[in-house]
């Protein structure tokens, strides 16, 4: 099943409506500064609809974003299309493990739980290493997780969310079940469109996400080539506790 097809990513921004990624952006941009690193170029890996990169472009920072989801790309560019051609992030479809960009970046983010779809271990180093490869020396890697003693600890819930659409309404429940030995959640994505009594359509998507453990984190991100500063409740700060669902990593490449 693919991830992120056009029929849930023209939904995407519907659902996430009340994602801050200002805030978000913020919190990089702290980062950035308390470890002295300038932010001239920023690599936004699985940068979706272009939430993050759009907020960068806005704040004059240069900035390339890549997804492996064409359907994504498309939408991102086409947001992009209302700033000046000189502000404009550049899009590229590819995976964070292989995608190749020109250039050296300051920094490189993967926000929105992006390093969870890598779902083994070979996985997780490939996509570190990559972003890695793009980063100077002393460059800041930012991203955020879901964190695996509240995974455990809290169980992730049945949800259903109904979202006022200018098209009608769309219904999205979702559903986890939790492999534990593999650290693996399996969420299933279902999606109805509706416009009064017209169903308009449906999707379906299937999402293994990896959580992480703090040491395990400090591992593989050393086996990659950064060493991790801190590891943080996300997005609020504060040291993580057992029902901390995501942490916020911040790393620098050593």
């Amino acid at each position: 099943m693919t991830v992120f097809d056009s029929s849930y990513a023209n939904q995407y921004d519907l659902l996430y409506a009340d994602k801050d990624y200002v805030a978000e952006c913020d919190l990089v941009a702290a980062a950035a500064s308390s470890h002295d690193v300038a932010m001239s170029r920023v690599l936004d890996i699985g940068c979706g609809t272009g939430g993050h990169s759009l907020e960068w472009a806005r704040r004059g920072v240069a900035c390339v974003g890549v997804d492996m989801s064409p359907s994504m790309i498309t939408l991102a560019e086409e947001k992009a299309a209302g700033l000046p051609i000189a502000l404009r992030p550049e899009f590229l479809v590819g995976d964070a493990q292989s995608f190749q960009a020109d250039g050296e970046f300051d920094v490189a983010t993967m926000m929105f739980a992006v390093l969870g779809y890598m779902a083994d271990n070979d996985a997780v180093v490939a996509a570190l290493r990559n972003a890695r490869r793009h980063l100077r020396l002393g460059g800041l890697f930012a991203f955020d997780c879901w964190y695996g003693p509240a995974v455990l600890s809290v169980r992730p819930e049945d949800r259903v969310r109904v979202v006022e659409g200018a098209k009608g309404q769309t219904i999205r429940s979702a559903s986890t079940t939790v492999d534990s030995l593999r650290q693996l959640a399996h969420v299933n994505f279902r999606l109805w469109t509706v416009a009064g009594d017209r169903y308009l359509g449906h999707a379906e998507e299937t999402h293994a996400m990896r959580f992480f453990f703090a040491q395990e984190l400090k591992l593989l991100l050393q086996v990659a080539g950064f060493r991790l500063s801190s590891i943080v409740r996300f997005p609020d700060g504060g040291e993580p506790s057992d029902d901390s669902w995501n942490v916020f990593c911040e790393c620098v490449a050593v």
